[in-house]
């Protein structure tokens, strides 16, 4: 708690802050992605990756680089998703 003129003040809580989504920047996403720093820029000019803009600084939100691995992950298909073959 701190003290002002006014009295005490509670720490601030807000809900809606504290389910803010977690803020990475270009080193930290360099490291959960293992892709260079330069790689992570190009994504960002190129429009392939998300991004908040922060006056001249960049930042990603965890949950939306974890959405975008997740939109642009590729897996085998199975047997089951295969059209017949014909012999």
């Amino acid at each position: 708690m701190a003290t002002t003129s006014l009295g005490t003040i509670e720490k601030w809580s807000s809900p809606s802050w504290q389910d803010a989504p977690e803020l990475l920047t270009a080193r930290d996403l360099e490291a959960l992605l293992k892709i260079d720093v330069k790689t992570i820029y190009s994504y960002v000019q190129r429009g392939l990756i998300p991004y908040v803009k922060i006056q001249s600084n960049l930042r990603f939100s965890k949950f939306e680089i974890l959405n975008w691995i997740e939109e642009h992950s590729h897996r085998p298909r199975t047997r089951a998703d295969r059209a017949p073959t014909r012999h």
